[in-house]
Order: structure tokens, then C-alpha cells, then sequence
């Protein structure tokens, strides 16, 4: 479905339809593949199923700029229950310093506060010039001197968004993208998030996301994943079994992160869990209390100590190995 919005002037005096293709749409599939089409990895997958096919519950919306029918800009925005990622920006390069692309995110930023919009995550260059322009639409940095990004539409998102709720386990789907990235970002909580994933520290999931689920359907590296929901719809936990192939033979990595505020019900995210009949680790930074209760009531032993391992706010961390035989 596609709904225009307005036509707008350009600094070259020209007239740019500003609308959104709302997936799947295939009409528009043609139009919009072939502009993103530099797109690679699992941003191509996304974008090649999104158009044609319902990706479970997410939405996944292209808001673009037409010159004589002709897109020549685009914003992508993903969401579910009013979370979400913003990105694919993109300009054909002979129709930039047009004022396009801002003209766009302007009725894109309405469009999401009209239709209940919470937060919105990005990543981009820190104090680049995309940067700065993502500033004046009221992102800020996730943290000082990061090119993660996010908006709010109102005041007291997080404190709501992850207030203590009753939570149950669920599989991973398409629609967990945004609401994962929301988890992975928060400032607050363990340092050491996920070895699988490669995340230290608060980390914009966006791609990390696409690489997850496409080996989840494919059926390669986990051997099982699951994540923790409240009742109002926020992950608020996530744990992963994936596979150590340097040792013969494979021994299973236990990643485990959970918002501080849940570390109670990580039990029940654990005993989800289908432990494979072999070696599993975890590894645990040493001040990580709550983590390291939660895997050893999962019945793993301390096995060693990686001293000075990690380093966080410039102080050496050690590393704690948990070990299931």
C-alpha cells in the first residue's frame, strides 16, 4: 500500500512527492529493491522478503521521495508496538544537497508520533553530519560519543517500557528486531552481553538481528535461542546456545543478558532452554552477581578464571568460566 503525504519544493525549485510504501507491497517491490539494492547481507534478505511476504508481526515501512515518479530518496523504518529502527537512508547521489532526504524525515518523524510512535534507534557516524542532522529531529546518543542513536517521543520511556511486569519465554520472530535492539541498548547492566553476538556494553542490534534470524531459519550455529517477554510486549531477556568450533569436539556457548530489573525470572528463561548432550561454558564477568546465580541455579560450576580479561570503564575485569557437562 502506498499513501501519499504532500508535494514539497526542493532547493532546485523542483516538486518531490513525499509518500509511504507500507510492506508488503509488491507494485512498489519493483521500485523500491533496485533503489536499495546496494544493500548486502541480511539487510538484502530483509528487504527482498519484506516487500512480497508478512514477516510475522513486524512493519516495515519505506518512506520516499518521488521526482517524475522516479524515487530518488528513502527512509526505512521497522517497528513493532510502537518501537522501532530507523535506517536505509539513502539519496541518489546526483539528487543531494536538495533538501530531500530532510524534507522526508520530517512527515517520517510526524508519521511515527501520529500513529503512537514510542522510540526510534539508528546508527551513524558520531558528530557526522548525518549525525547532526538526526540531532534536530531529537535523537540523541545512546551514550557520550556514540553514533547510537535514539528518540523518544515522550519523557519516561524506559522506566515504563521496562517497568517489572510478569514474563513468559518465546522463540525468536521478525518482529523482535526493534524491541531487541531496545534491550541490547540500555546503558545499564552487564558489560559482557553476548560472545555470540559480539556485544560489550550498550550496542545497537540492528544488523546483529538480521545475522541471528537468518541462522536461526537456516538452522546453523544455535543449537537453540529464546528470549524473555513481558507481558506488555518488551524483551527483556535473551539467551542463546551457540557453538565453539575451535575444540573437537564443539563445545556449546551459554550467552546470557537480562535487564537488572529481571534477573529474578531468569530461571524461567533458562529452564526454556534445550541444553544439547555436550560441554556447554558460559562466561561471566566477575562482577556480575546476579548472572552468576542465575547459571549456577541452571546447574553450572565455576570451571576457571580469565584474569584481567575484559576492560570496562578503565579498569581491568576479570572474567568468570561456568562450565555443564
Amino acid at each position: 500500500m502506498y499513501n501519499k503525504f504532500a508535494d514539497v519544493k526542493l532547493r532546485t525549485s523542483e516538486t518531490m512527492e513525499v509518500g509511504v510504501i507500507i510492506a508488503p507491497d509488491e507494485p512498489h517491490a519493483e521500485q523500491i529493491k533496485p533503489f536499495l539494492a546496494h544493500k548486502g547481507g541480511g539487510f538484502k534478505w530483509h528487504l527482498e522478503r519484506s516487500v512480497i511476504e508478512t514477516l510475522d508481526d513486524l512493519e516495515t515501512r519505506f518512506y520516499v521521495g518521488k521526482v517524475d515518479g522516479e524515487i530518488i530518496t528513502n527512509i526505512m523504518i521497522v517497528e513493532h508496538q510502537h518501537v522501532g529502527i530507523l535506517g536505509h537512508v539513502f539519496t541518489t547521489p546526483t539528487q543531494r544537497r536538495k533538501g530531500a532526504c530532510k524534507a522526508v524525515m520530517g512527515f517520517q518523524m510526524e508519521d511515527f508520533r501520529r500513529r503512537g510512535g514510542e522510540a526510534l534507534y539508528l546508527g551513524t557516524g558520531y558528530n557526522s553530519h548525518p549525525y547532526h542532522i538526526y540531532n534536530s529531529f531529537g535523537f540523541e546518543s545512546v551514550f557520550r560519543g556514540s553514533g547510537f542513536m535514539k528518540y523518544r517521543a515522550a519523557e519516561g520511556f524506559d522506566k515504563g517500557y521496562f517497568a517489572e511486569r510478569p514474563v513468559h519465554t518465546k522463540d525468536v520472530v521478525w518482529h523482535d528486531w526493534a524491541k531487541m535492539t531496545a534491550l541490547t541498548g540500555i546503558v545499564e547492566g552487564d558489560y559482557l552481553r553476548s560472545i555470540a553476538f559480539g556485544i560489550y556494553g550498550p550496542a545497537n542490534f540492528e544488523g546483529g538481528f538480521l545475522v541471528f534470524k537468518q541462522s536461526l531459519e537456516n538452522g546453523d550455529t544455535y543449537h537453540d535461542a529464546k528470549l524473555l517477554e513481558s507481558e506488555t510486549g518488551a524483551i527483556v531477556g535473551f539467551a542463546t546456545i551457540s557453538w565453539d568450533t575451535r575444540w573437537q569436539p564443539e563445545t556449546g556457548v551459554l550467552d546470557v543478558f537480562i535487564h537488572p530489573d529481571f534477573y529474578e525470572s531468569g530461571s524461567v528463561l533458562l529452564e526454556a532452554i534445550d541444553f544439547p548432550d555436550a560441554k556447554i561454558q558460559c562466561y561471566v564477568e566477575s562482577t556480575s552477581t546476579s548472572k552468576t546465580e542465575a547459571v549456577q541455579n541452571a546447574g553450572f560450576y565455576h570451571e576457571a578464571t580469565l584474569k584481567n580479561q575484559i576492560q570496562h570503564h578503565d579498569r581491568d575485569v576479570d572474567v568468570l568460566v561456568f562450565a555443564r557437562d
